[in-house]
């Protein structure tokens, strides 16, 4: 079940300033909130019924009785969020493997509390409908991206990862209205990404981002976004934290994908299994 408290909380910084005190006065007035109209909401943040309307949706919230009911109905108990575990220089075996473990378990859990079911599911149909999907990334994302694209090539998708950037500017280049372009980039601000995918919204294709949950240039050519939540202090431990939630989250769009084309899919996969298979022997 989602947090839709976290969810405020870890969404903060994607939310404009006037939004941001909306959010604020929300986390401080939980009970209260629940039971008000949304005109009463506005009156006591000082802001107006469209500007709380905009945070409930940068959110992932449908509109603000979608937030409140979410709120209403979130775990008592929520999960414990103590990010001040980080390797150090004479850290032991036991140490690191404690750490590693939490980092990725804490950041595939706050990661599924900010993606919507309604937003995963749009982009699992925005996918599985596409003419071609082309995944772009640079450095650790593409490899990212090449996990997904083997994992759709052996249910029969048409998909490429494309890894320089000239290449990425030449499916750009070609895509159309039927195609899927879908960018991985945590920062957000990739200037190789950025490049294609001003090409690729020229040409009308879907675009699809996954990147860290806060407001950045990549997530703004979005027709559909994903974000990654990964709170380390340190980039040792950041790096990988983060790629395990970006695979979280691309292992429920593989499966949704596939469990919508359940027969061609497990026919498909036996195809691939056999002539791998013969191949191995």
């Amino acid at each position: 079940m989602e947090n839709s408290i976290e969810r405020i909380r870890s969404g903060m910084e994607l939310l404009k300033p006037a939004e941001r005190n909306v959010a604020l006065y929300i986390l401080s007035h939980l009970e209260d909130v629940i039971r008000m109209p949304i005109a009463v909401l506005a009156e006591k943040a000082k802001t107006s019924e469209a500007t709380i309307v905009r945070m409930c949706r940068a959110l992932n919230f449908s509109g603000f009785k979608d937030l409140k009911l979410s709120i209403a109905t979130a775990p008592t108990l929520e999960i414990q969020n103590n990010h001040n575990f980080e390797l150090e220089k004479d850290s032991t075996i036991l140490q690191m493997i404690q750490t590693i473990e939490m980092h990725n378990i804490d950041a595939i859990q706050r990661t599924l509390m900010i993606n919507g079911e309604r937003e995963l599911e749009k982009i699992i149909h925005q996918i599985n409908n596409a003419r071609k999907i082309i995944f772009i990334g640079i450095g650790a994302s593409a490899i990212v991206a090449q996990d997904f694209e083997h994992k759709l090539k052996r249910i029969n998708k048409n998909c490429e990862t494309i890894f320089d950037s000239h290449g990425q500017l030449i499916a750009a280049a070609h895509a159309t209205s039927e195609d899927v372009v879908f960018a991985i980039s945590y920062s957000g601000e990739t200037k190789e990404v950025i490049n294609a995918l001003t090409v690729a919204k020229e040409n009308q294709a879907t675009i699809i981002t996954m990147t860290q949950n806060k407001r950045n240039t990549i997530q703004s050519f979005a027709d559909s976004a994903l974000y990654v939540v990964s709170n380390e202090a340190d980039i040792r431990s950041s790096a990988t934290a983060s790629r395990i939630a970006q695979l979280t989250l691309i292992d429920i769009l593989y499966t949704g994908i596939a469990t919508l084309n359940y027969d061609k899919s497990i026919v498909a996969l036996n195809r691939t299994l056999e002539v791998i298979k013969g191949f191995s022997r």
